[in-house]
């Protein structure tokens, strides 16, 4: 899993296995030792129908999704826009937070 930070976007992405891992497992998740600490981020599966959320706190960042959302959207892949939310930002702006799923691992290996 790989985040990938912008001005106006985070963007969590995952390879397929990840993705059919995340269902099994009910979470995913990566740590990076920086100098001072870590950076850790989490995509977290909430039962079906439940909101979106996306939360940090202490160098966590923590995307929660419903179970149905993330199983609609694998079974629309290859899909390139991902499973995209907003979120209003202390300033009145928003902030756009994505799961994203990469697919040229899969596909190579079915060209194998």
């Amino acid at each position: 899993m790989k985040l990938r930070i912008e001005a106006e976007k985070i963007s969590f992405r995952l390879d397929f296995d990840e993705l059919e891992q995340l269902l099994i497992d009910g979470d995913i998740q990566q740590k990076i030792n920086l100098p001072q600490g870590q950076l850790s981020y989490i995509i977290s599966v909430l039962p079906t129908g439940s909101p979106t959320d996306f939360q940090t706190r202490d160098g966590v960042y923590i995307l929660f999704l419903a179970r149905d959302v993330i199983e609609d959207h694998k079974a629309a892949l290859p899909a390139l826009k991902g499973i995209v939310s907003h979120f209003a930002i202390e300033n009145g702006g928003e902030i756009t937070v994505a799961l994203e799923v990469n697919l040229k691992k899969k596909v190579k290996h079915s060209l194998e």
